[in-house]
């Protein structure tokens, strides 16, 4: 299992098309045949960070999510309303 841990921060007058961006993504993730989770977080202290917790069953199944178009839009769309870059973590699922 291929698990990727994503760090948003957005300006702070940008929360709400944030969520609508990551909504369609979201939605679009979770049809994929290899996704197993595609959760979307907001930190509880502060407001406009995010965190974008996707599970796939391989490296296959990652970068056919990273060739959707649901995913290309949301990349596009993030470029303009992050306060700084996207930070990514990746991890090898050991359990369940």
């Amino acid at each position: 299992m291929e698990v990727t841990l994503v760090e948003i921060n957005v300006q702070p007058d940008k929360i709400d098309v944030f969520l609508d961006v990551f909504h369609a993504n979201h939605l679009g993730a979770v049809q994929e045949p290899g996704n197993l989770r595609f959760d979307v977080l907001q930190d509880a202290d502060v407001a406009t960070r995010f965190f974008i917790y996707e599970a796939y069953v391989d490296e296959a199944a990652v970068m056919a999510h990273k060739k959707t178009p649901h995913y290309l839009a949301c990349v596009e769309a993030l470029e303009g309303i992050m306060s700084q870059g996207r930070k990514k973590t990746v991890f090898k699922g050991i359990y369940p």
